[in-house]
């Protein structure tokens, strides 16, 4: 028996595709962590965006309205898919604890939070300090910054609002 005939003899017997189904269509919709599939003129719904329902720890990938994915039900029905590969993806939401990270790549924008605090939250308290800045003088509290430091300080925001998001 040749190389590729044994693998592929092995590789069937080790994932038992008799077993599984592998479909695949094109994304209609997207829920949380679900979504709508359409493979030929039927559309499929709650189709698993994720593997398990455990929500401590994941890794979510949002598949991109029309593009295609692939899907396997490990029961055989179609009552329990889940999308295993997707061509384009919109968002990735990865979540450990009460650490979540999730990458926009529809608006460019990144963002990370914890229970206590995120990442826009502490570069906005950032800017609202500079901005309100005062320091001691021989004469008394110096007033808020200057002009042109002003203008740095919202650069600065502009500019962190550009690649950041609220989560």
């Amino acid at each position: 028996m040749d190389r590729v005939a044994e693998l592929k003899r092995r590789l069937l017997e080790t994932v038992r595709m008799d077993e599984r189904v592998i479909l695949s269509g094109t994304v209609v919709s997207t829920q949380t962590d679900t979504c709508t599939v359409k493979v030929d003129d039927i559309e499929l719904s709650d189709v698993k965006l994720k593997a398990t329902a455990n929500d401590a720890q994941t890794l979510l990938l949002i598949p991109t309205i029309g593009t295609n994915v692939m899907m396997i039900s490990t029961d055989g029905s179609i009552d329990n898919l889940a999308v295993i590969k997707c061509d384009q993806i919109d968002k990735v939401i990865a979540k450990n604890g009460d650490f979540e990270m999730e990458i926009d790549l529809k608006s460019s924008k990144i963002g990370a939070k914890n229970s206590s605090t995120g990442i826009y939250e502490l570069f906005d308290q950032l800017q609202s300090i500079l901005k309100n800045l005062k320091v001691h003088t021989p004469v008394g509290p110096s007033g808020t910054p200057l002009p042109d430091s002003i203008l740095a300080i919202e650069n600065f925001e502009t500019a962190f609002k550009t690649i950041l998001k609220q989560i």
